[in-house]
């Protein structure tokens, strides 16, 4: 609009017809409106990813989860076979008595590995979901370029 070139000392608001007025009006009007969309979608990006950072936290915590599991697991079978040792006067008395605390400890492997297998898979599904996130928002973030760009 050549309205808004002017030499000197700026537009005379004064010297503009009523026409001309309603048309700056209306072009500020579509500016702002511009101005409002662009900033909720900046907005909703920053929600997307924190949301995505958010899922990458709760991985972080899954696998100290599992660490812990295993840690626990570990010192569990680790006291269960002192106990038996203990009971035994540190001998083990009997091939049943070696093969009862065989048996505790698979069976406490066992309950470790489920409990381990569980958390991974829930953090494999918040790590997926989390991916696919970012793709959308890389997605979208590039078509916006990509017409940004084209308009100009």
């Amino acid at each position: 609009m050549g309205i808004f070139k002017s030499s000197g000392s700026g537009v005379k608001l004064k010297k503009l017809s009523r026409e001309e007025l309603v048309e700056i009006i209306y072009a500020l009007q579509q500016s702002e409106k511009s101005l409002k969309e662009e900033n909720e979608e900046l907005k909703q990006r920053i929600s997307e990813n924190e949301q995505v950072i958010s899922h990458f936290g709760t991985v972080a915590d899954a696998s100290q989860s599992l660490n812990d599991i295993f840690t626990e697991a570990q010192k569990a079978l680790e006291q269960y076979l002192m106990a038996i040792r203990v009971t035994a006067g540190g001998e083990y008395t009997s091939e049943a008595d070696v093969q009862l605390a065989q048996h505790k400890a698979e069976e406490i492997v066992a309950e470790a590995n489920r409990q381990a297998d569980e958390i991974l898979a829930e953090a494999r599904q918040k790590v997926d979901n989390a991916l696919e996130l970012v793709r959308r928002v890389d997605s979208e973030y590039s078509s916006q370029v990509h017409s940004d760009t084209t308009a100009e």
